[in-house]
């Protein structure tokens, strides 16, 4: 038996170093999937962050649409009203 002991205590350090080993690799994958989901929380908020900035950015875009067609509009009646005092001038004169 005596023959066999460092044997014995070789395949026994052996045995606590690989499980200290995959230990302390599960701790170190542990730690960057925690920061990979971090980060990927973090990215997924500033994409909502962005999204809401596009709706409102369209929303601003047709409220612009909308008033540049009515002072289009309004243009287009103004510029009616000039040539009809123009023509009552003419006329006039």
């Amino acid at each position: 038996m005596r023959e066999y002991t460092p044997y014995i205590i070789s395949a026994l350090a052996l045995m606590f170093s690989v499980y200290q080993f995959v230990r302390h690799t599960e701790r170190e994958d542990s730690g960057q999937i925690a920061t990979v989901l971090i980060k990927l929380e973090h990215i997924t908020e500033l994409i909502a962050d962005i999204k809401k900035d596009v709706r409102e950015d369209r929303q601003d875009r047709k409220e612009i649409r909308d008033r540049l067609v009515a002072v289009e509009a309004s243009a287009k009646s103004a510029h009616k009203r000039i040539d009809d005092i123009q023509q009552n001038k003419e006329m006039a004169s």
